[in-house]
């Protein structure tokens, strides 16, 4: 239809389909129309078809992520024993000239796919006359095309939330969209936002060797996934040196004049400053819905700009639809696609007859990597669903041995009913490229047969379903054990092997001969890595301190150690250096008085006892006969999260040490809330036997050794991860 020129407003051009934005969602939507016969035009603002998944989010941000992956050597370098020095410059060059390849070739892909359709382009910003009626404006705002349709679709997506009271006007101030426009590869990054993009950038930055700090408001990252994964997320940046600040916020944010490194200041509503060379705020996104007059229309929307939709897409007004990230969660361009692709069919009745509300995958592309799809365990609880869990994590994977990824684990969520699946979630390498083997699973109604009965290739990290299946198996023929147990008089030890024993059991040591001495807590833990509490009255015998019920199916005892004595005295250090490499004897104590001397004491005294009960100490008798080691939690906790924690008696402490075990794997019988210091130790050292006697450990028998950089006595016979 020919245009007019003489500067009146064109007449309406008329098709079958409108189209605002050339995103995933519109793209997809629009081929779905064209496909089955439509007339469609489809508007865009931008100069190149694909919205942010193809310019600024999605594909730059995985392709930045496999660049920074290669060209540090990450993990492999370790594996390997390499050592390799990143060239920020010239790395800088590559990282960039590897987005460019992508994005252009992305762009011409989609462009062939509009052209194959024969879906007419519009270059412009849209905005509506009416429910009908969409004007096209040129960069100058003069109106050059007018379109008329009987259905339009909104996909314009969404662009960076800016923070309350801050401004991205300083230079090094960026937001998702902008931070691939780098000058180089920053020294240390503030990453603000603990959501997708915040958590992805962190580990991708981390990875490069910058010194990255992680600000979210809320106690934990990636709120949506389940609690295993969130927690196991925090541990792995930290391991990488990034540092994670939950619940705080930023307040104000300036630039400290003349420097030319981390010249940026954030103060936080704890009243920390982080000093920064970038900084990244990623605190949410919003609708694109600026400039399109959806009153216009009719078309409601919010503060955010989500235009709010039916579960057919359609809007409050008849004949206008809405995709992608313009209508809020999930916002990922996978879903974006079928959401557009679905608004389309329901728009006009065509393609499959229903649509299966099926559930999706998620994916996170962080280091390392996260996938789910389903329910979580919190969700299910919170609904009193019955459900039960398998895992298998890779370091028991020949797959994940080979490769090195020692941390991540497959988690299957199902009904023990009738073993459907309610949910999968993923941890570590290929998480999003092994998530839709459950996925198909999911979509038949399938459940931990499908798993069984499947031959997967070997060595393939696939092969953790089939195993996940197993464990959950296993599980439910021990869901009895699920009841708390209450401590009573020791029976004796088994003499299975350590492997073959079916409990494991921390102790957290308290002072017997304090003024007002307390119980111990004791953590009992079975095979599944399940976790029950209870509490022991010390007795220098050692009387009640495992349950019976343990003692008949064999277990491993780990004793949280004293930390010795940490004020000067070198006879007296002397003195205990001799009384602990003779093995243990309640004789030549020091002082009761003195600093520790309780713990000391007790301590000794309790090992002394269990001796004698026959309970063979590591170090002292052949290892398949072993069942009493001796632990540090405090070594522990900063091996499993590879750097030292804060103090266990601070909420950060604790939170800390939450996450890790729960990173490993452990399941509690209540949340962080209702725990403490003296639960979380007595859990390690419960994780520390089960670890220990299933060959995950070394262990040491050599005579206790004065730590000058601790300040205290370190003991024999300890085990170490």
């Amino acid at each position: 239809m020919p245009h007019d020129t003489t500067g009146s407003a064109p007449s309406a051009e008329v098709f079958d389909l409108v189209v605002i934005g050339a995103g995933p969602a519109g793209e997809k939507g629009a081929a779905q129309a064209a496909y089955f016969g439509k007339r469609v035009a489809l508007v865009e603002r931008r100069p190149e078809p694909g919205g942010t998944s193809v310019h600024t989010g999605t594909l730059p941000s995985k392709t930045l992520r496999e660049a920074a992956l290669y060209l540090t050597g990450f993990r492999r370098r370790e594996l390997y024993g390499m050592t390799l020095r990143l060239d920020r410059k010239r790395s800088l060059r590559q990282l960039l000239g590897r987005l460019v390849d992508v994005t252009g070739r992305q762009t011409r892909q989609i462009e062939r796919n509009l052209e194959r359709h024969r879906i007419e382009r519009v270059a412009g910003s849209a905005r509506f006359l009416d429910a009908r009626t969409v004007a096209v404006s040129d960069g100058s705002g003069r109106e050059v095309r007018r379109l008329s349709a009987g259905v339009v679709l909104i996909a314009a997506g969404s662009s960076p939330l800016p923070p309350r009271g801050l401004s991205f006007e300083d230079p090094d101030v960026e937001d998702s969209d902008r931070i691939l426009d780098l000058d180089r590869i920053p020294k240390s990054l503030v990453v603000v936002g603990g959501g997708v993009i915040g958590c992805e950038y962190a580990s991708i930055f981390a990875a490069l060797g910058t010194n990255v700090t992680l600000v979210e408001g809320r106690d934990r990252l990636l709120g949506f996934l389940d609690g295993e994964l969130s927690a196991a997320l925090k541990v792995a940046l930290e391991r990488m040196g990034a540092h994670v600040l939950l619940g705080d916020a930023v307040e104000a944010l300036e630039r400290e004049p003349g420097l030319a490194e981390n010249a940026l200041r954030l103060r936080l509503r704890s009243g920390a400053v982080l000093p920064a060379d970038k900084v990244l705020f990623s605190a949410g996104r919003r609708g694109n819905t600026d400039g399109l007059a959806l009153e216009a229309a009719g078309v409601e929307y919010d503060a955010k700009g989500r235009i709010p939709v039916d579960p057919t897409f359609r809007t409050n007004v008849p004949g206008i639809y809405a995709a992608g990230d313009i209508i809020g969660f999930p916002a990922l361009a996978a879903t974006s696609m079928d959401q557009g692709r679905s608004a389309i069919r329901h728009a006009f009745g065509i393609g499959r007859e229903t649509d299966r509300q099926l559930p999706f995958p998620y994916g996170i592309y962080a280091v390392p990597e996260i996938s789910m799809i389903g329910a979580t365990e919190e969700e299910l609880r919170e609904k009193g669903t019955p459900y039960e869990v398998g895992r298998a994590r890779y370091e028991n994977n020949a797959r994940g041995q080979i490769t090195g990824d020692h941390d991540g684990f497959v988690k299957l969520v199902f009904d023990p009913a009738d073993k459907r699946l309610l949910g999968v979630h993923i941890f570590g390498a290929n998480a999003t490229e092994l998530i839709h083997v459950p996925q198909m699973v999911m979509a038949h109604g399938g459940g931990l047969d499908d798993f069984l009965d499947a031959v997967f290739n070997v060595p393939t990290l696939s092969e953790c379903f089939k195993y996940a299946a197993y464990d959950g198996l296993q599980r439910m023929s021990h869901r009895d054990r699920g009841t708390p147990l209450e401590v009573g008089p020791e029976a004796s030890a088994s003499v299975l092997p350590p492997g073959a024993r079916g409990w494991f059991v921390g102790v957290d040591l308290t002072d017997p001969y304090a003024r007002a001495p307390r119980p111990a807590t004791v953590a009992s833990m079975d095979r599944w890595r399940r976790v029950h509490f209870s509490t022991w009255v010390p007795r220098p015998d050692g009387a009640g301190l495992v349950d019976p019920r343990l003692a008949a199916e064999g277990y491993v005892l780990a004793l949280d150690g004293p930390q010795g004595l940490a004020r000067p005295g070198e006879t007296q250090r002397r003195s205990e250096r001799e009384v602990r490499a003779a093995g243990k004897t309640p004789g030549h104590l020091p002082d009761r008085s003195r600093p520790y001397g309780g713990f000391l004491r007790g301590s000794v005294e309790l090992f002394a006892a269990l001796r004698a009960r026959g309970l063979g100490v590591l170090g002292e008798v052949p290892h398949d006969g072993a069942v009493l080691l001796e632990v540090y939690p405090a070594d522990l906790f900063t091996r499993w999260a590879g750097h030292r924690l804060p103090k266990k008696t601070t909420p950060e402490g604790l939170r800390a040490r939450w996450d890790v075990l729960r990173g490993q794997g452990l399941e509690f019988p209540e949340g962080l809330d209702a725990l403490g210091h003296d639960e979380l130790d007595a859990a390690a050292a419960a994780l520390a036997a089960y670890l220990w006697a299933t060959g995950r450990t070394s262990s040491c028998g050599d005579p206790p050794t004065w730590d000058a950089e601790a300040g205290v006595l370190r003991e024999g016979f300890i085990v170490s991860v």
